[in-house]
């Protein structure tokens, strides 16, 4: 039996990282993030730069890799151990990484495209570069129409974001994870 795996799901800038992090340690699970994960073993700054260098299918085939390992290692941790995984946006993308996740509790977090575009507008292009080279702003109502039958596909629950604060959104997310985690 394989130690259980709560992956956030959704959009770049909708908060899988900061929440994440924080719902691990308020439950005491370990807290990966997966384009961190990538980046150190792809030796890149960050997962964007990664992006730039090799273009999006190398990426999601190296992100797939990376997707493997924190599976592997969280298996490895044994059923008691819980882990608290922040998915890249675009890896519900990849068919493979999508069957892997369909293994995992999935957590879809959602917030108006509005407000993922101006928090990525404030990270700066450099941060989360477009997929396809244009405008990353731009390009996000594409992509949210894109994975939205993924993420609802995986998700065990979707959570709609729109409006709440950190600690709100954290409360939500906690009473969401409660029943998919030991």
């Amino acid at each position: 039996m394989s130690a259980p795996v709560l992956a956030l799901l959704g959009l770049r800038c909708v908060g899988k990282s900061t929440l994440g992090a924080a719902l691990a340690e308020r439950m005491g699970a370990r807290f990966v993030d997966l384009d961190e994960v990538l980046a150190t073993r792809e030796g890149q700054p960050d997962a964007g730069s990664l992006l730039r260098e090799v273009g999006e299918p190398r990426f999601r085939e190296a992100e797939r890799e990376a997707l493997l390992e924190v599976l592997a290692l969280a298996q490895a941790e044994g059923p008691h151990s819980a882990t608290v995984l922040a998915t890249g946006g675009g890896v519900v993308e990849d068919p493979t990484s999508r069957a892997l996740l369909a293994g995992c509790a999935c957590l879809w977090l959602d917030a108006p495209i509005e407000v993922l575009q101006a928090r990525l507008q404030a990270a700066g292009e450099e941060s989360r570069p477009a997929l396809g080279g244009g405008d990353p702003v731009a390009e996000l109502p594409g992509l949210a129409r894109r994975r939205a039958a993924w993420y609802d596909e995986l998700a065990h629950a979707r959570l709609d974001l729109a409006g709440l604060g950190v600690a709100d959104a954290l409360d939500l997310l906690e009473a969401a994870a409660a029943p998919l985690l030991p």
